[in-house]
């Protein structure tokens, strides 16, 4: 459900613009020239960031902070002068990488570990009581200068510190920690091994995560008391983060973080969502699904500025119209502002880059048009892709080997859905779909109630929840999962018309990398079914089925449907089990008329808005079904990448119970057409 009590997003896009000025001689006309570009493209803050990317020699010895700070203090002046706001962007905490750095003579802290036992060279360890102490002294310091935000970079992680495998967080320290805290006596090898064991997980785990989780706690809230005592004003801190579900094998709160680092209730938020470089527009399902689901674990109140970010930094590593969709897909979902890191941070001044400018302006009308309309009250609706963020506490493992195998995505159906032209919606919907290794981090409960509605299963997920003896409601027997080369499964046949899709239709599923052996039980439907190359039963492909619960069941013997080579017929498919699930009512807008058209549907109290990305590089003409009558007050906007909105005429018409309105013109590349009614 939408949080009532948010705030509403700004009628206009904010641009906050992140920008490094380097010591030296150039520091006051570097932060007037910014002052400058910033009057001239409508930049309502600077974020100014230090000791950044090739800037950065490590965590800072007393002398480099001391000319950092000079820097910061003077740039500082001139922006507040002329009425820019200003927030701080410290580029590390621990540090996100090595890249031949190592600690400051003068502060030698306790490198971070990782999980076979390697040593970071500048990474430090959120156990260390020296780090501890910098860290806390340096964001205070910043502090005294009065910004708005100071940010807490994504490197406020256990993950992701190269060149260590997975990252760090094994350290002495730690291990200690958790020995006091469980009264064992055991060793960081010892402790991997149990962590990953495969089969059920042992005990420890949870003890693991919770150690990991009250040692990044207690930073936070150090960082928070910090800001707060020596800030002359309102200052508040931001965190940046990356993906849940690796946070989550970290067993983060997100609760917990965010009222730790929040300052007299403030905090704010700044998610990660998209690639760094160019990407192709059927990858923007990634997008739209990342930044719904960080919508469901931030507090209300929290201020929401996602990452607009190219790398390296560069006009050339991302062109102007994949970041124009990428921001108007961050304003479809409420956000209040749009961080912008898309200077490159080498200490040129801002007019060196006058092409940037170009690009917000050309950017502004759609993005500010946007921002009227879609509030952050708005909710998703759709098939619900639900997530809990302590699903790798219970994750069961099979090699054991690697902290990845913690991994629980609950992307995995959206793949398959939102190209086929079905919206999604990250949490708890009457459809729902869970696929892979997630499905062992719900209780039985949520299972129960999932499987009184509309489920829709892959051949994993299928297989756990047999395992959890929930299998008498999905009309399938599962006997066993194997590996792509350990069977020669390769085609799947369309074999019922309730498919929707022409029946003896073959699908290549040679690419799938795991298969599940299923055959339906009495009642279920078969839809269709795998075989080999030449041409024998392996077992069914999609199998439907009603269980006595009342729910409605879709079970796809692949490991993950999402993998399967995308087409019209996979599309009308999909569609039509969407449909079934729901009791043959949709559940939201679906859309056809082209490859990858990616439809978001969001709705407060009785009024809807849809958004169709068009992710493939052909224009195409959209046909969208609503689930009801649009009424009179149907409207269609036309957002083309860089220009101003353009009202469309649309024809409607019913059918099948329900309307399909239709353009009367077609959608470009990463563009957008806007139903509202």
């Amino acid at each position: 459900m939408a949080r009532k009590d948010r705030p509403k997003a700004a009628a206009t896009v904010r641009y906050h613009l992140r920008f490094q000025i380097i010591p030296g001689a150039n520091v006051e006309s570097d932060a007037r020239d910014l002052v400058a570009f910033c009057r001239k493209h409508g930049v309502d803050e600077v974020v100014l960031f230090f000791a950044a990317e090739e800037w950065n020699n490590g965590l800072l010895s007393q002398a480099d902070e001391d000319t950092w700070f000079e820097t910061v203090a003077k740039a500082k002046a001139i922006l507040d002068k002329d009425g820019i706001s200003v927030s701080l962007n410290p580029w590390m905490t621990v540090l996100h990488c090595d890249r031949g750095r190592s600690f400051p003579a003068d502060r030698p802290f306790r490198p971070c570990v990782s999980p076979v036992g390697e040593v970071s060279k500048a990474c430090a360890s959120f156990a260390d009581p020296k780090w501890r102490e910098y860290i806390y002294a340096l964001y205070g310091r910043f502090a005294k200068l009065g910004f708005r935000v100071l940010w807490v970079e994504d490197d406020f992680r256990y993950h992701n510190h190269g060149p260590l495998t997975w990252g760090g967080g094994f350290e002495q320290e730690i291990v200690d920690r958790f020995n006091r805290r469980t009264g064992q006596r055991v060793t960081r090898d010892l402790i991997v091994r149990t962590i990953l064991r495969p089969g059920k997980p042992h005990p420890l785990r949870a003890h693991w995560m919770t150690t990991w989780r009250e040692c990044q706690l207690e930073v936070a809230q150090g960082l928070a008391q910090s800001v707060a005592q020596n800030a002359p004003g309102e200052s508040k801190l931001g965190l940046m983060s990356s993906s849940p579900f690796t946070h989550g094998a970290e067993g983060r709160d997100w609760q917990k973080l965010f009222a730790n680092l929040s300052i007299k209730g403030q905090v704010a938020h700044r998610p990660h969502y998209a690639p760094y470089g160019d990407a192709p527009g059927r990858d923007k399902i990634y997008s739209i699904m990342m930044l719904d689901l960080q919508r469901e674990f931030r507090p209300d109140g929290c201020e929401v500025a996602p990452e607009v970010e190219n790398f390296p930094f560069t006009a050339w590593s991302k062109s102007d119209t994949q970041t124009w969709a990428e921001m108007a897909l961050c304003m479809i979902y409420g956000s209040d502002a749009l961080l912008l890191d898309i200077f490159p941070f080498s200490g040129n001044p801002a007019s060196a880059e006058p092409e940037i400018g170009v690009m917000l302006d050309r950017s502004q009308p759609a993005l500010t048009w946007l921002a009227a309309r879609f509030k952050r009250e708005s909710a998703t609706t759709g098939v619900g892709l639900p997530w809990r963020e302590d699903a790798q506490t219970f994750v069961r493992t099979e090699a054991g080997r690697s902290m990845c195998e913690l991994d629980a995505s609950s992307f995995l159906p959206g793949n398959l859905l939102l190209p086929c032209g079905v919206p999604v919606a990250a949490r708890f919907e009457k459809v729902n779909a869970v696929f892979g290794t997630l499905a062992w981090g719900f209780t039985e409960d949520e299972l129960l109630k999932m499987l009184k509605g509309g489920l829709l299963l892959d051949g994993v997920s299928a297989r756990i929840l047999v395992e959890r003896g929930l299998g008498k409601h999905l009309g399938v027997d599962v006997k066993t999962v194997v590996d792509r080369e350990a069977a020669t499964y390769a085609v799947e046949k369309v074999v019922a018309k309730e498919s929707g899709a022409l029946p003896g239709f073959f699908m290549n599923a040679n690419l799938i990398p795991r298969m599940a052996v299923v055959e339906p039980r009495s009642g279920a439907k078969e839809w269709t079914q795998i075989l080999t190359p030449d041409g024998k039963r392996f077992g069914a492909g999609l199998v439907t089925f009603r269980n006595a619960r009342g729910g409605r069941v879709g079970v796809w013997a692949h490991s993950n449907p999402g993998a399967l080579p995308r087409s019209n017929q996979l599309q009308k498919m999909v569609q039509h089990l969407v449909q079934f699930l729901a009791g043959g009512k949709l559940p939201a807008a679906t859309v056809t008329g082209g490859p990858h058209l990616l439809p978001i549907h969001l709705q407060e109290g009785k009024h809807h808005r849809v958004a169709i990305l068009n992710g493939s590089p052909d224009p195409a003409v959209p046909q969208v079904r609503l689930p009801g009558s649009p009424g009179q007050d149907l409207a269609a906007t036309l957002l083309a990448p860089l220009a101003a909105p353009k009202s469309v005429r649309v024809k409607a018409k019913q059918e099948q119970g329900a309307w399909t309105v239709t353009p009367a013109t077609e959608l470009p590349y990463l563009g957008f057409l806007v139903l509202e009614w």
